[in-house]
């Protein structure tokens, strides 16, 4: 039987995340390759992701946090003494 054709996939992962994977992956006897190969395998076998993409509730919380905020007006300082003249303004609310 031949070999059958490999294909290369190149992504930009972040390199403490990478890291921390691979030395997960090391604990359980697996490498990069191999532990990627059965990913795409289960989403072929499937025919969906091997789990559930959703948000905990700290993001959910953190999104309407930045949602209810984003029309906030934004004060921009120069220096360390417009800050505490600012924080110190009587008529600031």
């Amino acid at each position: 039987m031949a070999p059958k054709e490999k294909k290369r996939v190149q992504v930009q992962i972040d390199k403490d995340l990478a890291d921390d994977t691979e030395a997960v992956l090391n604990e359980l006897g697996l490498n990069q390759t191999t532990a990627i190969n059965m990913f795409y395998k289960q989403i072929v076998a499937d025919g969906a992701l091997p789990f559930k993409p959703a948000l905990n509730e700290a993001k959910k919380a953190n999104l309407r946090f930045l949602k209810a905020t984003e029309k906030t007006p934004v004060t921009k300082f120069k220096n360390a003494q417009e800050v505490a003249d600012w924080l110190n303004d009587p008529n600031e609310d």
